[in-house]
């Protein structure tokens, strides 16, 4: 099989310190045995390492000045794996949250900016909420985006609101921040998020976290219906049904609480 090579010859020097320094040991690799390895000059390979310590996939030791692996490979690594095993792990979950609830149920990861919808299951009811897998929820306006924005650290939440701000989806969509962030410490308390109306006309949900073996957010999951008929009654009928799915996952990921 043929292999293509990188089009950009950067790119691929920098690949190649990243393996060199994957296979070094916890002391680190220096920058002399990194060019021996890569047949770099040591030029080109400081630069080189000093953008990637800045993008934070390495690391560089203040006292040895040796270069370790840095935590946005962790980072990657983690979204690569949820992307891999929530999915496969959470359907049978899913199916079954939809079968009591007889509602559009979704399954979304969080991004940086927004959310991604990867599964999304419809109810057994003729009139349905719609969501599709490959959408995208915003965090402000949809509850699987505030149940998820709830948990975040607050200088995550101010990037959010600077990068993307709080555009108004409907008449009901909340558009400022200080109200939005007085609604967060209740979230958390009662342990699911609400959207009524908030991102689309005539369409209400309810939606909680799930959280990995580390404690960490890994998905959200929702139930998405009609507001004539998925009212504030039915919602508090059923939240109980939504935590009890997430937990089940968190558990199947490996959390503890």
């Amino acid at each position: 099989m043929e292999i293509t090579k990188p089009r950009i010859q950067s790119l691929a020097r920098a690949s190649a310190i990243i393996d060199v320094i994957a296979s070094g040991d916890m002391e680190g690799v220096s920058l002399g045995d990194i060019c021996q390895i890569t047949q770099l000059n040591k030029t080109t390979a400081f630069n080189l390492l000093s953008s990637l310590v800045v993008l934070r996939f390495i690391d560089q030791d203040k006292d040895s000045k040796h270069y370790r692996l840095g935590l946005r490979n962790l980072e990657l690594g983690r979204l690569v794996q949820h992307r891999l095993h929530i999915p496969g792990i959470a359907r049978p979950i899913l199916f079954e949250l939809c079968r009591i609830t007889n509602e559009t149920v979704s399954l979304a990861l969080p991004d940086h900016l927004d959310l991604l919808v990867i599964d999304s299951l419809s109810g057994s009811k003729y009139l349905q909420a719609t969501a599709y897998a490959g959408s995208r929820s915003l965090y402000h306006c949809t509850a699987l985006g505030k149940a998820v924005l709830a948990q975040r650290n607050e200088a995550m939440r101010q990037a959010i609101y600077r990068n993307v701000g709080m555009p108004q989806l409907t008449p009901h969509t909340m558009t400022n921040i200080d109200t939005l962030e007085a609604q967060l410490p209740h979230i958390r308390a009662q342990g699911y998020a609400l959207d009524a109306e908030e991102n689309e006309m005539g369409v209400n949900c309810i939606a909680t976290t799930i959280q990995d073996g580390f404690g960490e957010v890994a998905a959200a999951i929702s139930v998405t219906g009609p507001s004539n008929r998925w009212n504030a009654d039915t919602i508090v009928k059923h939240a109980e049904d939504v935590i009890s799915a997430a937990n089940r996952i968190s558990k199947a990921l490996g959390y503890k609480n």
